[in-house]
Parts: structure tokens; sequence; C-alpha cells
């Protein structure tokens, strides 16, 4: 009797530990410039964002789903950010980075498994997974191509559907990060 009781503390002992392990995300990855290029012009950071900032960069008023999206925002650490890499109108790129933390993984399970109307998925870039939203009252030139990595909701508004992963490689230290600029 004694032996099984100790076989299950250790097994609940292991799978805490493996959840934990799992969950926890360091502080050092939750950095929202790490993937914003380093040549780009940085309109918002803030650790503790304020709503009626995020709304101004809403033009669009009939999105149906902005007051859900501004909510899940306003709870976490966010930098937007504008950068020139040159779509198909040379229109810039705006990218817009906050750290979920460990909510973004159940995030990530839930875009997973069930999409919300207007989200569809992508092809992965390396191991993060990239969702597109449409909305009919976008206008035609943009995409919002969204991404959920250890810890961060990167999301890129463009003409061009390339500039996602542009942003997962300055994550990934391939290109220089305005990270390292600001410090």
């Amino acid at each position: 009797m004694m032996r099984r009781w100790m076989i299950c503390v250790l097994v609940a002992a292991l799978t805490c530990t493996v959840i934990g392990w799992i969950i926890y995300i360091p502080s050092a990855a939750l950095q929202t410039l790490k993937p914003v290029p380093a040549h780009a012009q940085i309109v918002y950071c803030s650790a503790q964002p304020s709503r009626a900032v995020l709304e101004r960069f809403s033009r669009f008023r009939n999105w149906k789903d902005a007051d859900r999206f501004f909510k899940m925002l306003i709870k976490n650490p966010v930098a937007v950010a504008t950068v020139p890499l040159g779509g198909l109108d040379r229109r810039d790129t705006w990218v817009a980075v906050s750290a979920m933390g460990s909510r973004g993984f159940l995030l990530r399970w839930q875009l997973m498994l069930f999409p919300s109307e207007g989200i569809k998925s992508l092809r992965s870039y390396g191991s993060w997974p990239v969702w597109q939203y449409s909305d009919p009252s976008f206008p035609l030139w943009m995409r919002v191509r969204f991404t959920i990595t250890e810890g961060l909701l990167i999301c890129s508004i463009s003409d061009d559907s390339h500039d996602i992963y542009y942003l997962l490689d300055t994550l990934d230290g391939r290109r220089p990060s305005a990270e390292r600029k600001e410090r």
C-alpha cells in the first residue's frame, strides 16, 4: 500500500513538473520588440497599453471582432510599428506584437483545433503555425497574418503575404531586431 502511494505521489509530481515546464515562459522570451526589424519606425510600445490609444489604430469601425481583439491586447505589453518592407504597392507593413505569456499556448491550440470565423490556417514557417484573418470590411489589398510563438502574438498587416515570415526571421535572430537597437 505504501509503495502504491509513493508511486502516485511521484507520478503527480512528475506530471506537475512537465506541465509547469511546458507552460513556463522566461521573461527574456516576452520581449515585444524582438520580432520587430531594426529599421522599423516604432509607433507605440507600452507595458500597460491604453485602450484609447489602441483604438486609434483601428481605421475600420465596422470590423466586427475589433472589440474582442482590443480587449485581448489591453491585458498584455504591446508594441506597434511600421516597417518599409516594400510590398506590391509600396505600402508600409504594420506590425503588432503582444506578449501573451502562457495564454499564447492555449490560444494556439484553440486556433489549431477550432479556428474562428474568418481565420484560416496557412503553411507553417519553421515550427511556427501561421494564420490569416479575412474580413469583408477590409480593403482588397489588406492581408492580416499572424502567428503565436512562445508567448508572443505577432501580427503583420500589409499587402505582401510574406511579411510575417520576415518577422519570424527577425524573431529567430536571422535579421537585425529593434530590441538590440533599443539597448
